[in-house]
Order: C-alpha cells, then structure tokens, then sequence
C-alpha cells in the first residue's frame, strides 16, 4: 500500500469532524497535497501558486513561489508588454 495524495484525501474525509470546524474540500485537498509533498518529499517546498512540491522556492510576501511558476510570470509579463507596445 503506497502513499498518496489521493489515499491521504479520503483518510481526512474519513476524519470525525464533529466539534471542530468543517474544511471545505478545496481546503482539505490543499491539507492533503501538503502532507503528501512532506511525507514523501521532506527535502522540497510547495509552491503557493501551483500547489506542487519544488526543489527552488523562493519566499514573497504573497507565498512561497517555484522557480517554474516565477519564469511562467515573467514570460507573462513579457507578453503583456509586447502587446501594450504594439498597441501604442
């Protein structure tokens, strides 16, 4: 029986709430990828943005972000100034 994300999912659904506040299910997907990324990959960070655990990760004020998602924003960015350009 292996670990994973999906496996730890339904053991927090299996979980007796009762007295406690309720996780909605984004929230308890979130918890589940978070415990899965630290009990198989201890060494790695989750990334805020996309959720997924991330050897470089580099801490901002709005989370903890993958190096993949910073280079993903910057192409952005360089697109939308491409455009503005070209529409000036």
């Amino acid at each position: 029986m292996s670990l994973t994300r999906k496996r730890i999912m339904k053991e927090l659904e299996l979980l007796d709430w009762s007295g406690h506040v309720e996780l909605p299910a984004c929230d308890m997907e979130w918890l589940a990828m978070q415990l899965y990324a630290r009990l198989t990959k201890p060494d790695l960070e989750i990334c805020s943005a996309c959720n997924r655990p991330a050897p470089l990760v580099l801490p901002t004020p709005v989370g903890s972000i993958c190096s993949e998602c910073i280079e993903d924003m910057n192409d952005n960015i360089d697109q939308m100034r491409e455009a503005m350009g070209e529409s000036e």
